[in-house]
């Protein structure tokens, strides 16, 4: 078989210090045309030699080495003869061009669905922008399954003929990317401002009963079947049918259930299996929840013989599943409504993931957010947990089981603006409390020695604790305290900056 020119330049180019020659030791040599470039087939090897097609000649070659049955090569018979060839192996496949797409940040963001449009489009609002996009799988090219009042985190990609959606490419910097883009997308949420009317709006599906809405909301009622009059202040008061579909209710009451599991039903400060509790069932870590629940050896033969309800059952408990199943119910049932209390709980618990996954990948603190109560209401006290490095002149017995540093802030109605920056280590616990004003951390200062007496009877060994004004504050503190407060990590920014 003749060589193309192409093959040639391929293999003269790339491949011409990979050549070697081999003797021939039987065959008609002399029928092959000098100095061209030929195709062979090694047709059989053993210890001694091997066999090659080349042209149609059967030619058997010494030394064998690196001669396999089957192999496709190239030979050359040199022009100044002499018995031998020099045999190349065949040149590499040239890799495929891959389409230059940018990627990064600015080009992976948040997408919410408004609606599919009949010629297989979508409408969507981006960054608060509404525009019309094609959503496609870039493999199969298939529509991507986006249901109106969903949202998902898509890569743009500007065309000639419009944005295109698709999922973003998996790469390392994806999941940075992917919480990037939730964070510019989602305002910063406070967990027991959202509880409240999460838990009014979940009432109203569970049991029906009346309620003062505005606006979009007006939409929910409506969609149900409700009836509604004026009141006095121009809202409508609403009352939904008594019948809504049992899985509905059903997926609203898991939601309630949840929440009362995580929330303590009278006001008390949370002890260490309520926080466990809440970083558990919180819905931080359902996706993590998820991939246990494939992975189980045990379940590994039986998950797909489970029907989708028991799938679901083995997650119930977590917030962000059950909010996540109450959605989705309300779709299945044909419902299109919008929650606007269940889905801003949704979002928040999505940003607070978004939170963790930065922090992970920038070293910063885990930050949580737990509802502690103050007289008859609750706060939202932040907290921000870090390990603190093990110093390289301690061993593993002098540093003890690990070392934390935490800062706390929750403002309260007696002691105003409240920071704790505690220390953790073995037995060993230290803490400063920042207040603003000066009598109040007089009043501080005097309950200090009973409070030393209760961590002393909790097992610490050595206590120290100080009570400082909040302008003493580190600036190193200050930095840490602004980003805890707003849900993002200090050293990510999350700024759009665009060429």
């Amino acid at each position: 078989m003749q060589v193309t020119p192409a093959d040639i330049v391929s293999v003269t180019t790339a491949q011409v210090s990979a050549s070697a020659s081999v003797r021939v030791v039987a065959g008609d040599l002399a029928s092959v045309p000098l100095g061209s470039l030929l195709q062979a087939v090694v047709t059989q090897v053993d210890p001694r030699q091997a066999t090659l097609d080349v042209n149609g000649q059967s030619l058997t070659v010494r030394p064998p080495t690196g001669l396999q049955t089957g192999a496709v090569l190239f030979v050359r018979v040199p022009s100044t003869g002499g018995g031998v060839l020099e045999v190349t192996p065949p040149p590499r496949a040239p890799k495929p061009e891959v389409q230059s797409v940018p990627t990064g940040s600015t080009q992976v963001k948040v997408v919410e669905v408004l609606d599919t449009l009949p010629d297989g489009r979508v409408q969507v609002r981006i960054e608060g922008q509404e525009q019309t996009a094609t959503a496609r799988d870039p493999l199969t090219q298939a529509p991507l399954p986006l249901a109106p009042g969903s949202r998902a985190v898509l890569e743009l990609v500007p065309t000639p003929a419009g944005v295109v959606l698709r999922p973003p490419a998996e790469t390392p910097v994806l999941p940075v990317a992917v919480a990037t883009a939730l964070l510019q997308a989602t305002p910063t949420n406070d967990l027991t401002a959202a509880l409240k009317p999460l838990q009014a709006e979940l009432t109203q599906l569970v049991e029906g009963t009346a309620v003062i809405v505005r606006g979009e909301e007006v939409k929910l009622v409506e969609a149900l079947g409700g009836k509604g009059a004026l009141d006095s202040k121009g809202g409508t008061t609403e009352t939904l049918p008594p019948r809504l579909p049992s899985a509905v209710r059903e997926a609203a009451e898991a939601v309630r259930e949840t929440i009362r599991s995580l929330v303590p039903t009278e006001p008390r400060v949370p002890n260490a299996a309520d926080l466990q509790k809440l970083v558990e069932n919180g819905g931080l870590h359902f996706e993590a929840k998820l991939a246990r629940l494939a992975e189980d050896p045990q379940l590994a033969g039986a998950l797909p013989r489970q029907t989708a309800s028991e799938v679901r059952g083995d997650l119930r408990g977590d917030l962000k599943g059950d909010l996540l199943r109450l959605i989705q119910t309300t779709r299945e049932f044909g419902l299109a409504v919008q929650f606007p209390a269940a889905r801003a709980a949704l979002e928040g618990i999505e940003a607070q993931q978004a939170t963790q996954t930065l922090a992970q990948a920038t070293g910063t603190p885990y930050i949580l957010q737990v509802p502690f109560p103050d007289r008859d209401q609750w706060r939202t006290l932040h907290l921000a947990v870090e390990r603190e490095g093990q110093s390289s002149d301690e061993s593993e017995n002098e540093s003890g089981p690990g070392r934390f540093r935490m800062l706390m802030h929750v403002p309260l109605s007696e002691l105003g603006e409240t920071w704790i920056d505690a220390g953790l280590s073995g037995g060993q616990f230290r803490a400063a409390i920042y207040l603003d004003r000066s009598e109040i951390r007089d009043r501080v200062r005097e309950a200090l020695p009973e409070l030393r007496t209760e961590l002393s009877t909790d097992g610490f060994g050595e206590v120290l604790l100080d009570v400082r004004a909040t302008a003493d504050l580190p600036k190193k503190t200050r930095e840490r305290s602004s980003a805890m407060l707003a849900g993002r990590p200090a050293s990510t920014s999350l700024l759009d900056v665009r060429a």
